[in-house]
């Protein structure tokens, strides 16, 4: 790929509506895993600091 390339590539990315929104979404996906883990009594598997952890419910 060019750099030519790559410079279209991430400006497309920049203005498309769904990549834009995607960090969002993902936000939200965790906080609702984490309320239904919190209800279910369980914790939520995450990756912190280079490792792969078991979170518990506060």
């Amino acid at each position: 790929m060019t750099n030519q390339q790559g410079n279209v590539n991430a400006r497309n990315r920049e203005e498309d509506p769904d990549i834009l929104g995607a960090e969002s979404a993902l936000r939200r996906a965790g906080q609702k895993a984490r309320e239904r883990a919190k209800q279910a009594g369980i914790g939520v598997i995450i990756f912190k600091d280079g490792e792969i952890v078991e979170e518990m419910p506060e």
